[in-house]
């Protein structure tokens, strides 16, 4: 096997530098923070990890989150777009599960040097990695930090948008109870944005709640983008709690306004994506090549949570690639580059999909979800296999064929909603 540098310790480097020393292969992986640094920081993401990602961590040996009695066990769907509200309550055939990434990446890390992996440590430029695959036959970059994203140009085609299409502010929070049988609650506001509570474990085990708002820009949510709660922690707290109170109802219920805030200043992701595919490889001359891997090749906003998802299945199939066919040429890249966009594909049109408005074949199969709980089970464990709800979600063909295999069809859905 070549040598192989993988930039990112995020979930894409982290799974393929583990699944790649698993079949006796050493990468070197070069990673920006220590994992003490790590779990001393700023909450970097909310990540929703299904079964599929869950069954690829084990196969890694990794289970330290396989809590018998937590994780989160299907989705609660509440859309009010001003006519009828649609509500309905779908199950996952196996649990999902939300841990703090800073506690993820850092024992994934340690996992890795434990088991003999090199890791160096420090902030790299994209000319950085030019200069380190002197070093290595093959170079994977899954990181988009820094500008490295910026290697790979952005593919048009396949980037329906230029800048990002929702801003968004998420914290874990004291004083709200964990959700109803440990569901992820979706309440939507369409025009306006989304609001997220799902139950998530941290330090020293604790279960908390987090609160996920994404917002479009000029909605009704605006006025928290606006709002820093490290200038005015008590306004912060308010505004989230007040938006709550008006657009997510079945969140709200689970408030204790005299206890409400967030756990840590630390406890606060805040930022916007601009949902965008890149070309999946470039020369970095001398015959060497630079590999997109992750958020680094397909950059998806997290409304359907399908961003570390992606990068775990990423990591599995260059992996396949990698122990099947060693030479890193330009061919093999061209290859992967193939293979790893189809593997992102439906996550990525699903999710770009539905940050628009909602057509009226996707209110069909809400509405649908709501009269039969069959329906309302496979929207909600189709999160972990985006493809089967792509396929449904794409057009009122597929919406129609999906319903037809459940024995329904469709409901013309109120204007309000597709508005």
């Amino acid at each position: 096997m070549k040598s192989i540098g993988i930039v990112g310790a995020g979930v894409a480097g982290l799974h393929l530098g583990l699944r790649l020393q698993a079949e006796g292969v050493s990468p070197t992986l070069y990673a920006e923070q220590e994992p003490d640094a790590l779990r001393a920081g700023r909450l970097p993401s909310l990540v929703a990890r299904f079964a599929p990602m869950r069954e690829r961590e084990r196969a890694l040996g990794i289970r330290s989150w396989d809590y018998p009695d937590f994780g989160m066990s299907g989705i609660h769907l509440y859309v009010d777009g001003g006519g009828p509200v649609i509500s309905w309550k779908g199950s996952f055939r196996q649990p999902a599960s939300g841990v703090d990434m800073r506690i993820y990446y850092a024992t994934l890390l340690e996992v890795f040097a434990a088991r003999g992996g090199e890791v160096v440590f420090g902030a790299l430029q994209p000319s950085d990695v030019a200069r380190l695959s002197a070093r290595h036959d093959l170079m994977v970059v899954s990181s988009g930090r820094s500008g490295l994203s910026e290697m790979f140009p952005r593919d048009p085609a396949r980037s329906p948008y230029s800048s990002p299409q929702r801003w968004l502010v998420g914290a874990f929070y004291r004083g709200v109870r964990l959700p109803e049988a440990l569901r992820v609650v979706y309440a939507a506001s369409p025009g306006n944005g989304e609001i997220f509570h799902s139950p998530f474990s941290t330090f020293d085990e604790r279960r908390v709640s987090c609160i996920l708002i994404e917002g479009t820009f000029g909605g009704a949510f605006e006025p928290l983008r606006q709002l820093s709660y490290r200038d005015d922690p008590a306004a912060f707290e308010s505004t989230v709690a007040s938006l709550v109170r008006q657009y997510a109802p079945p969140i709200y219920e689970s408030i204790d306004a005299r206890e409400f805030g967030v756990t840590r200043p630390l406890d606060i992701v805040t930022g916007a994506i601009t949902p965008t595919a890149r070309r999946g490889y470039v020369s970095l001359g001398g015959g060497k090549f630079a590999l997109a891997l992750g958020d680094a090749h397909v950059s998806i906003d997290p409304i359907l949570a399908q961003g570390a998802n992606n990068a775990a299945r990423q990591a599995a199939h260059l992996a396949e690639l990698l122990l099947g066919d060693p030479r890193p040429d330009e061919m093999f890249c061209r290859r992967a580059e193939a293979v790893l966009w189809e593997s992102s594909r439906a996550g990525t049109e699903w999710t770009n999909a539905m940050l628009g408005p909602p057509p009226p074949h996707a209110i069909e199969l809400f509405l649908a979800a709501a009269r039969n709980a069959a329906i309302a089970d496979a929207l909600s464990d189709n999160f972990g296999w985006p493809e089967q709800n792509w396929e449904a979600f794409r057009s009122p063909e597929g919406a129609a064929a999906f319903l037809a295999r459940h024995g329904m069809e469709a409901e013309r859905p109120s204007p309000a909603l597709s508005a």
